[in-house]
């Protein structure tokens, strides 16, 4: 009676060494091919290279946000202030009724535009570094999302087969047990059973934390800015300035001065006739 409560214990801790160390991950008693530990590493240092660089271009790039978003801003103050100063300069001479103060309004205007298209140009020559920035980005990206891809499939890999080794270990001193008790017919012939049976399981356990301590940490995945660079993408609408159009009270202004001409003109034709 003691030696089979002896062999009951064994066999429910056994149970538990063997359901928690696979319970947290499926095992697939047939993996795909064979992944040796060492192609594995050669692939993490190839991989943490490929991240180190990509972290480089990630801090490059967000200068260059960081540059584009302050030169979009400039942009716009630059183009409020031309049309603000412009608008203010028309509401102080309005309504225009001498060619002095038309004079006035034109300058007003050629002064502001002047200063904005200054800005234009800035802004035209941060964008593009910009977008070349952000297309380098991308690519990096790209290549080191697919690296962190190849390394989770091959850790999966050769987690099953870690997992495939110590469920084999187990069954097979379990098999070894069954067959040892099958033929025990003293205490300590079902003892020695129990003992090597123990021993194999402890042994499987050791090999399997083994395993697992030498494939080392999960490893770190890449974050993605998700800055965009087409004119249809969020994100880089979220950079775009406003386009800025010519002031409408100048189109009016010229339009006036215009008409003017125009009607002095006939009144000088008739002038003539008479």
């Amino acid at each position: 009676m003691k030696t089979k409560k002896i062999i009951t214990a064994t066999l429910l801790s056994a149970g538990l060494i063997l359901g928690s160390t696979t319970a947290a991950h499926a095992v697939d008693p047939t993996p795909t091919a064979t992944l040796t530990l060492a192609t594995y590493n050669s692939q993490v240092v190839a991989y943490n290279s490929s991240l180190i660089a990509f972290d480089s271009a990630t801090a490059t790039f967000k200068i260059q946000v960081a540059a584009y978003t302050t030169a979009v801003q400039t942009y716009q103050t630059s183009y409020n202030t031309a049309l603000q100063t412009y608008q203010a300069i028309l509401k102080a001479n309005s309504p225009v009724t001498t060619a002095a103060q038309y004079a006035v309004l034109v300058a007003a205007y050629n002064t502001a535009m002047t200063s904005y298209n200054a800005a234009t140009v800035t802004f035209k020559a941060q964008l593009s570094t910009f977008q070349a920035a952000a297309a380098i980005y991308n690519i990096a990206y790209q290549g080191v999302r697919q690296g962190y891809k190849t390394l989770e499939e091959m850790r999966e890999q050769l987690l099953k087969s870690i997992n495939v080794a110590f469920n084999t270990a187990v069954q097979n001193a379990n098999v070894a047990f069954a067959t040892a008790m099958s033929t025990a017919t003293t205490d300590v012939q079902k003892s020695t059973a129990v003992t090597t049976r123990d021993s194999a399981v402890v042994a499987a356990v050791a090999v399997r934390k083994a395993a697992l301590d030498a494939l080392g940490a999960n490893p770190v995945k890449p974050a993605n800015l998700q800055v965009k660079t087409g004119d249809k993408d969020k994100g880089f609408n979220a950079f775009k300035p406003v386009q800025p159009v010519k002031p409408a009270h100048f189109e009016k202004a010229d339009n006036a001065r215009s008409s003017n001409n125009s009607h002095k003109s006939g009144k000088s034709h008739k002038s003539e006739k008479h």
